[in-house]
């Protein structure tokens, strides 16, 4: 259960980055948010690997799972993600997002087959609706007039991503922690990031507001929600840690009344009932089927 609870702690951080991303990219260009979001995640990860870890460098055999969690969740992600911003709302990301799980259900069961029952297929799907609900506040007909624009594919892109990352993280924390994951797939992302982003290093109006929204997507969006995230994938799996996701929208809405003063409207917080029905689901499921095994194992 504690796990759970770290998973949607997870959620409420990143609804923050859907937040201030939308102001970030009006100042700078997606890569160089993404670059610099994670070189300052970085700097305060190292002292807390050696706190908690001891040690610094990953064994050999984490380096490819490392690589390709950078790639795939460091860079293309974030990258895709703020680009998307520039193209559509954060309205449509925050959607489009909802299709994490699903990503990341495939990615598990083709690379790590892990399976899903019927009804946690069940659970998925109603989590599911319940964040279109949420998203498009009850409206959900209009979705018969959703436009793919070139937002619409990058987001797609950058869920494909996501899912994969989940896989990568999942083969990287077999032979080491997730403080330790987060950190190399960092700096591997950043480092790969630097030659792309120095050429074309730009700013415009830097300003208080910039800069704490900079740090928040750094510490609390990246050091503290990231470590959260893979500890969950690496206690729970990819495949119900990504359930979790589907809260995003959620919490978004919440800040977005909170710090914005936008409404919350009837049919959001039944959509947000529909979301926890759909993840209780699914978690209920997974929760009587291990204590079968455990039964079985006393036996």
């Amino acid at each position: 259960m504690k796990y759970y609870l770290l998973l949607v702690l997870t959620s409420l951080l990143w609804a923050g980055n859907f937040v201030t991303g939308k102001f970030l990219v009006g100042h700078t260009t997606a890569l160089t948010i993404t670059d610099f979001r994670w070189a300052i995640a970085v700097v305060f990860l190292i002292p807390v690997l050696w706190l908690t870890d001891r040690k610094f460098l990953p064994p050999p055999r984490a380096w490819i799972p490392l690589i390709l969690m950078a790639l795939t969740g460091v860079v293309l992600f974030n990258y895709f993600t703020y680009l998307a911003l520039h193209y559509t709302t954060p309205d449509t990301v925050g959607l489009l997002s909802a299709l994490n799980p699903i990503a990341i259900a495939i990615a598990s069961f083709i690379f790590l087959r892990e399976r899903l029952g019927a009804r946690q297929i069940l659970g998925m799907l109603v989590s599911l609706f319940g964040v279109i609900v949420v998203v498009t506040k009850g409206h959900v007909a209009g979705l018969v007039h959703f436009q793919v624009n070139t937002g619409v594919w990058l987001m797609l892109a950058a869920v494909g991503s996501w899912g994969l990352y989940a896989v990568a993280g999942r083969n990287a924390m077999k032979h080491m922690s997730a403080y330790g994951a987060t950190l190399w797939a960092g700096i591997i992302g950043v480092v790969v990031m630097l030659p792309f982003d120095l050429p074309s290093l730009m700013f415009s109006h830097l300003d208080t507001p910039f800069w704490v929204s900079l740090f928040y997507t750094a510490i609390g969006g990246t050091v503290i929600a990231m470590v959260l995230w893979n500890t969950g994938i690496q206690r729970v799996g990819g495949t119900k840690s990504g359930m979790f996701l589907n809260f995003n929208p959620i919490f978004t809405a919440v800040l977005a009344y909170l710090l914005m003063g936008e409404t919350v409207q009837t049919a959001q917080v039944i959509g947000t009932l529909i979301v926890i029905a759909g993840v209780s689901l699914f978690a209920i499921q997974r929760s009587k089927k291990r204590q079968a095994e455990d039964q079985s194992e006393a036996a």
